[in-house]
């Protein structure tokens, strides 16, 4: 019955991303923790949890829970007994095994990321959570941008998530995350702190920060551009160029050739696109063609920022299919 209600309710919530949050549990050296209830076999009421990582999905963690609230159940291998154990204790400064809900990128980051963040400094294995940093600190290293994906991470409480549905009572945090070649955690290796602020923890914010709007969307992926297109708006965008009067058009030859490629001006305008339309790009940067129809709704924003493109490249972009405006009638836009 709970199974086939947990079902109903992911597919009222839609299509979920492959790298949608899952639960992980992780430590880089056994741990033994006591008070255990449901202990099944292990002696005098201790859990012994194996250093490395265990992961699930959100739902089937939700489903294996423990039904007590003051209570957390460990994520154990299937060799390994049901073992759960007081959230007070689990979620001490002493702890030391990690649990967070994590959604974790599928790619690793590109330079450009690492260079507007800043990306130098660092903790070794995945990081802990902000109640066990007491003495330690973040030092300069050089990342591996091969071993590390982006990381959302929220972390789990004692009155937060997972005693609750993952929500707003959870406090979350962006890090570059070593891993392996197989993607599982590489817990020997050092992780980043995504941040702007040199030598400092990442900035703690809630689980479903307007902020960061698609990084909680279950069915868009955890794309890079959010961080890129969030991150640029700390500053207020410039505006854009005062358009030409009509009666006097700029006349300008069409963009060829890779000379023309000025890799900021481009972006800046792809930034600029996901904050009004979202993470499809319209600009084909090879072809030098801009697909008109990708801002249906937004023609009036398409015309000011391609004029602006335009002009600080110094040539024209051909367009292709139309752009349908917010206030068309259905014939209209067929």
């Amino acid at each position: 019955m709970i199974g086939a209600l947990m079902a109903a309710a992911l597919a009222a919530t839609g299509p979920e991303a492959p790298d949608w949050f899952r639960a992980w549990q992780y430590t880089a050296k056994p741990a033994t923790l006591r008070g255990c209830s449901e202990c099944q076999g292990e002696p005098d009421d201790v859990c012994e949890v194996r250093p490395g990582a265990q992961t699930r999905a959100l739902a089937e963690y939700a489903l294996q829970r423990s039904p007590s609230t003051d209570r957390v159940k460990l994520l154990r291998s299937k060799a390994d007994p049901d073992c759960a154990v007081r959230a007070a204790t689990f979620f001490s400064a002493r702890s030391p095994v990690q649990l967070a809900a994590i959604r974790l990128a599928r790619t690793p980051p590109s330079a450009a990321l690492l260079e507007r963040f800043g990306v130098r400094y660092s903790v070794a294995g995945w990081p802990r959570a902000p109640q066990r940093r007491k003495g330690q600190q973040l030092l300069p290293a050089t990342p591996d941008r091969a071993a590390l994906r982006i990381g959302l991470v929220c972390w789990g409480a004692e009155h937060a998530w997972p005693t609750v549905e993952l929500g707003a009572a959870s406090s979350c945090e962006w890090w570059l995350l070593p891993v392996r070649a197989d993607g599982e955690p590489d817990l020997a290796r050092s992780s980043f702190a995504l941040v702007a602020q040199r030598d400092r923890w990442p900035q703690a914010f809630r689980f479903g920060d307007r902020r960061w709007s698609r990084a909680f969307d279950r069915a868009q992926p955890l794309d890079e551009t959010i961080l890129l297109g969030e991150e640029a708006r700390t500053d207020p965008p410039p505006s854009p160029p005062v358009l030409a009067s009509p009666a006097s058009p700029i006349r300008i030859s069409p963009c060829v050739g890779e000379a023309r490629a000025r890799s900021p001006v481009l972006d800046r305008f792809d930034q600029w696109e996901a904050q009004i339309v979202g993470p499809r790009r319209s600009l084909d940067r090879i072809g030098w063609t801009v697909d008109a129809a990708a801002w249906s709704g937004h023609c009036q924003e398409l015309d000011v920022l391609r004029t602006a493109l335009e002009q600080q490249l110094g040539c024209a972009l051909a367009q292709e299919g139309r752009c349908i405006g917010a206030g068309a009638d259905r014939e209209d836009s067929r």
